[in-house]
């Protein structure tokens, strides 16, 4: 099984790649590391430690545009059964398989399996497709952003919620699943990683409740926004995509 891995924001595809370790795997996968379209400002042209991104704003143009980039990525090289990326690749992965599923909704999904460290759904997207998005969706997000862009840990009203909000479809953190509709639910194999003590994890508990919660593992580790380097959680990490690769092979999964 071929998978493509995206990194987040001002990273690289080298840094992403020692990042997770994917070494003695239980079973036969293949990773192919791709870095960002756009260089970031102020980046080394050429030196390994050149910063890469997808998008410059969060702003549903700017997403489309990136969309579009790994569209053609996948027609070039792929095909591709799984993906997994984090921070802003993985905003960029569940928006475009929400666009994907909503306006090519008679299309086979184009991964089997998806794995999000880290993840989000820009809200942004979710208002470009019509979903309804609350002041308490908006709040949520906006307060988390402050939080981290201080280096501050998430703030005590999140964390009570934390648990409720990842089983409750009617307040996932402002967002009412019940009132979106299936073809923007993702219903492939999903795997979510977050740090507990990540201020933006309410956007992971959102994406993740934009999941199938029946086709859907969720880990939490000890740290803030980041791939964890414990060897128990990349232990973890490795069984979470074990188990998503061997879940999409199942009988009818290619049909969902």
């Amino acid at each position: 099984m071929k998978v493509l891995c995206l990194h987040g924001d001002e990273q690289n595809s080298e840094i992403f790649r020692s990042q997770l370790g994917l070494q003695d795997l239980g079973i036969d996968l293949s990773f192919d590391f791709a870095n960002g379209p756009l260089q970031c400002p102020n980046s080394p042209t050429k030196d390994a430690s050149a910063g890469y991104r997808y998008f410059d704003t969060e702003d549903a143009d700017d997403i489309r545009k990136a969309t579009e980039w790994l569209a053609a990525r996948l027609e070039n090289d792929g095909p591709y059964d799984g993906i997994i990326s984090y921070s802003q690749g993985a905003a960029l992965v569940s928006s475009f398989l929400l666009y994907r599923q909503w306006f090519d909704h008679d299309l086979p999904p184009l991964f089997r399996f998806a794995v999000f460290i880290g993840g989000s759904v820009p809200l942004k997207v979710l208002k470009d497709l019509g979903v309804p998005v609350s002041s308490k969706a908006e709040s949520v997000v906006t307060q988390a952003k402050l939080q981290s862009g201080q280096g501050r840990e998430p703030m005590l009203p999140h964390t009570k919620e934390a648990r409720r909000a990842l089983f409750n479809s009617d307040d996932c953190f402002g967002l009412n699943l019940n009132k979106i509709p299936l073809e923007l639910k993702i219903r492939i194999p999903t795997a979510h990683i977050w740090g507990e003590n990540d201020a933006l994890f309410p956007a992971s508990v959102q994406l993740a409740g934009l999941c199938d919660p029946y086709l859907r593992k969720v880990y939490v580790h000890s740290g803030l926004r980041e791939v964890p380097q414990e060897k128990k959680d990349l232990d973890e990490l490795k069984l979470l995509i074990e188990w998503c690769a061997q879940r999409a092979t199942w009988p009818g999964q290619m049909q969902l």
